[in-house]
């Protein structure tokens, strides 16, 4: 069985579709850095690593590209009222807006990093690419997509009559206002979305264009930077659902304008994650980031195995209590994986019971990447008693006490109040590569002889494993989110 996922443009799960044999170009919104990505915003950026690694692990190439948006957007591009988040954060931090961008740009790759995302081939800054911008806004105007007004100009969504296939929401559907409060009296139709914005007094980030000085719209910056770096063809787009409406229906407007035929193929988007019963944002208040994850004394790879508790479709209820219970299953995990190297038995019944767990675990993965069901799967490949040095680990010392390998209830929701991730269940977590190993070490993958975790994350008092042979877990797994990497993403 191939990778099969939920097409957001279809609504039904489908095979990721390949214009290239053996290549999947892959477009990624990535974080506007203006603040810390929250965690929220990481849960959808592991979407797409799982994605990415779930497809290499079949044997194709990824390209990815993931956007980094330096020049700013009118926030739910209120008309006159609107400021731009770049130049809200520059006054507050008393910073140049460059100077945030490229604050806000290293410490989301830090972050990103830290829960072992892989980085894209590509980091395209929006600020980079305003002169391609400035050529796609004159050919909509050419093509009569799109007009000016007030000195902006927007795209004619009537003349998209595909408008509304990725959302639903079509024209008659949509009520004015429904981007704003106030209405903005320069637009011919209450559904038109601004191209090119006038630049007003004593704005920084401005540049020249046929219509004077100004910035870009928001959604033409994807637009930009996926058809200047992958093409007209685009096997799979990723991002979180509140872009499905209006940045991505935007997006697929522009794109298909200027091409004349369909560029994506396959939609994918992450739901929400809560907080308080409420989606987390930084409009909300209701956010946390990294910083405070180790403040509180955790680990960052506890958000990453608190995150694959949950299908990505489905909303997760962040609470600490169930990142608490995460990181305390994770640790059981770390134990058990020092005593891969130990294995005991004929090993050709190893090699069997492995082909057997692999198998499954891939076809849980296939399965529009559902992560609890491969996380129970993965559970069975791994020995109930660690050993070092030939001797068991006494419970408590790392493996699951007084439980026989039984699912921990708190790693899956945390008891104390965290709902419980649905599908269930403890599993062991697919950690995922280690991200860019700092300067002067070398980074250990997965194969005879290494940690496939990295050398840090061995339990305390445990030594690092042997060279693990037949005994080892299942090979696709560790090679599909536990292998190395190195490589630097150009563009930042």
């Amino acid at each position: 069985m191939a990778l099969h996922v939920t097409n957001t443009l279809t609504r039904t799960k489908e095979e990721i579709r390949l214009r290239t044999p053996g290549l999947v170009r892959m477009y990624t919104c990535g974080p506007t850095v203006y603040r810390p990505a929250h965690l929220g915003n990481l849960r959808t950026f592991l979407l797409a690593d799982l994605l990415r690694r779930a497809l290499e692990a079949t044997g194709v190439a990824v390209r990815q590209v993931q956007n980094i948006t330096d020049v700013g957007h009118l926030t739910d591009e209120q008309f006159d009222r609107g400021e731009d988040r770049m130049l809200v954060s520059a006054r507050l931090e008393d910073k140049a807006p460059e100077e945030i961008a490229e604050h806000y740009t290293q410490r989301y790759l830090a972050d990103a990093a830290a829960l072992n995302l892989e980085p894209a081939h590509v980091l395209p800054r929006a600020s980079a690419y305003v002169p391609q911008m400035i050529e796609l806004v004159g050919q909509l105007l050419e093509r009569g997509n799109a007009y000016q007004a007030g000195g902006n100009v927007y795209f004619a969504v009537a003349s998209f009559p595909a408008y509304g296939k990725l959302s639903r929401n079509t024209l008659d559907q949509l009520r004015a206002g429904h981007r704003q409060e106030n209405i903005d009296p320069h637009k011919r139709h209450h559904a038109d979305f601004t191209l090119w914005k006038a630049a007003g007094s004593g704005r920084l980030m401005k540049w020249d264009s046929p219509w004077g000085e100004g910035f870009p719209g928001w959604h033409i910056e994807c637009s930009a930077m996926s058809l200047g770096e992958l093409g007209e063809h685009i096997d799979l787009h990723t991002g979180g659902v509140d872009n499905v409406f209006p940045h991505h229906e935007d997006e697929i407007a522009q794109s298909e304008a200027l091409v004349g035929h369909s560029v994506v193929s396959t939609w994918v988007h992450g739901e929400h994650l809560l907080s308080e019963g409420r989606r987390m944002a930084k409009s909300a208040g209701n956010f946390y980031d990294l910083d405070e994850v180790r403040a509180r004394g955790h680990a960052p790879l506890a958000v990453r195995y608190l995150f694959l508790q949950a299908r990505y479709r489905t909303q997760l209820n962040f609470t600490w209590a169930a990142l608490a219970g995460a990181e305390r299953a994770l640790e059981r995990l770390r134990a058990r994986v020092a005593g891969w190297s130990h294995g005991s038995g004929n090993e050709g019944d190893h090699e069997q019971q492995s082909r057997r767990y692999e198998e499954r675990f891939q076809a849980a993965i296939d399965d529009d990447l559902d992560t609890p069901r491969a996380l129970r799967r993965r559970r069975g490949a791994l020995p109930r008693h660690p050993v070092r040095h030939g001797a068991a680990i006494r419970p408590g010392a790392g493996a699951e006490p007084g439980r026989s390998g039984r699912p921990d209830p708190d790693a899956a929701a945390g008891r104390g109040g965290a709902d419980r991730a649905p599908g269930g269940g403890t599993g062991r977590a697919r950690l995922g590569r280690r991200g860019p190993p700092a300067a002067g070490t070398r980074h250990h993958g997965g194969g005879p002889g290494r940690h496939p975790f990295g050398n840090d994350v061995a339990p305390a008092g445990i030594g690092r494993p042997q060279a693990c042979g037949d005994s080892r877990p299942p090979g696709v797994p560790s090679r599909m989110l536990l292998g190395a990497h190195g490589r630097q993403p150009s563009g930042v």
